[in-house]
C-alpha cells in the first residue's frame, strides 16, 4: 500500500491530522509526521522529510501532502536527497488541502488503488464543495 507523510510548519497539526484520519483508516499502512524543525519550532526540515519519506517507502509509493509554501518546496528538496535505491518516480507530493486531502486518501489507500488512482481522487476533491 501507498506510505503516507504528513508536512506541515507546525509538528502539532499534522499529529492532529494524522490522529484524526486514523479514525477513518479500514486498512494498516504507514502514515509519519514528517513535520517541523530540529528544536520543534515552526517550520519544515527536508532532512526531517527525507527521513519520514524512508521510512514509509514501498514499490507502491509515498504520498506527501503539506500545507503550503516551504513545506512544500522542503518536500521536493527531501526526494532530490534521496539516493538511487528510491524509485523518485513513486514519490509524489499531492496538490490537495492538508485535512480534507489526507482524509480522502487515507481512505481510499486499501491496496488495490495505486498512487496514481488517489492522485486523481484528490484532483477531484479540488472541486467539492462543502455546502
Amino acid at each position: 500500500m501507498v506510505g503516507f507523510v504528513i508536512v506541515s510548519h507546525s509538528k502539532k497539526l499534522a499529529d492532529e491530522v494524522i490522529n484524526l484520519c486514523n479514525e477513518m483508516k479500514r486498512y494498516d499502512f504507514p502514515v509519519v509526521n514528517g513535520s517541523g524543525t530540529e528544536g520543534d519550532h515552526l517550520g519544515s526540515d527536508p532532512m526531517i522529510i527525507k527521513k519520514a519519506i524512508e521510512s514509509v517507502y514501498s514499490p507502491d509509493g509515498v504520498l506527501i501532502i503539506g500545507d503550503l509554501g516551504s513545506s512544500i518546496l522542503n518536500s521536493e528538496m527531501a526526494i532530490e536527497f534521496l539516493d538511487d535505491s528510491y524509485n523518485k518516480d513513486k514519490i509524489k507530493i499531492a496538490d490537495t488541502s492538508l485535512v480534507e486531502g489526507t482524509l480522502v486518501a487515507m481512505a481510499i489507500n486499501d491496496g488495490k488503488t495505486s498512487l496514481e488512482a488517489i492522485l486523481e481522487e484528490l484532483q477531484e476533491l479540488k472541486t467539492f464543495s462543502k455546502i
